[in-house]
């Protein structure tokens, strides 16, 4: 049986995006004494990620921009003898939370900055940005199948996936398509 990837998730392009093996490629670089001011870097940080993950060529820039401030964390947290936890966010009927796509994206164009979602949030999924605007931080804390924050979302700014999605994922089972 194959090793089981890190899953982690970022924000490229002001939305989330989930990376399998990014920690893999990390430590692999870090191994190779790849530094983050190296030329390279940023191509080969598109390689790897492209191992395990598509990357759309509209967001390829927002892809390296990102990828090279996670590395160059990374490697500071490295160099200075700190390693690097993967969250673990849980089972939901059976499959693991981060295989689940249920999670709400807030359109910055409508968000009016009112911090309710942050409020009625349980889980902080939400964080305020340089702008003024709600994101979404932590996808994968969000309870699967709530929506509270979309209801209380006066200029509904916040967009949820269909309750009809979470049918093929019930029970253990996920029907193919």
């Amino acid at each position: 049986m194959a090793e089981k990837l890190s899953y982690r998730m970022l924000q490229i392009g002001g939305v989330p995006a989930g990376i399998l093996g990014i920690d893999e490629l990390f430590q692999k670089l870090f191994e190779e004494n790849i530094k983050p001011e190296d030329e390279d870097l940023a191509d080969r940080l598109i390689k790897g990620v492209r191992e395990h993950n598509y990357i759309p060529k509209p967001a390829l820039k927002d892809y390296q921009v990102v990828l090279m401030d996670e590395y160059n964390q990374f490697y500071g947290v490295k160099k200075g003898g700190t390693g690097v936890v993967t969250r673990d966010y849980g089972q939901w009927e059976g499959h693991p939370r981060e295989n689940i796509p249920w999670f709400p994206t807030v359109s910055p164009e409508l968000c009016n900055g009112c911090e309710k979602c942050l409020e009625i949030c349980p889980k902080d999924v939400f964080v305020m940005s340089d702008t003024g605007k709600a994101v979404v931080n932590e996808p994968f804390l969000c309870i699967v199948g709530c929506c509270i924050c979309k209801s209380a979302c006066d200029p509904e700014a916040i967009l949820m996936p269909t309750r009809e999605m979470l049918d093929s994922y019930r029970h253990g089972q996920r029907k193919s398509t």
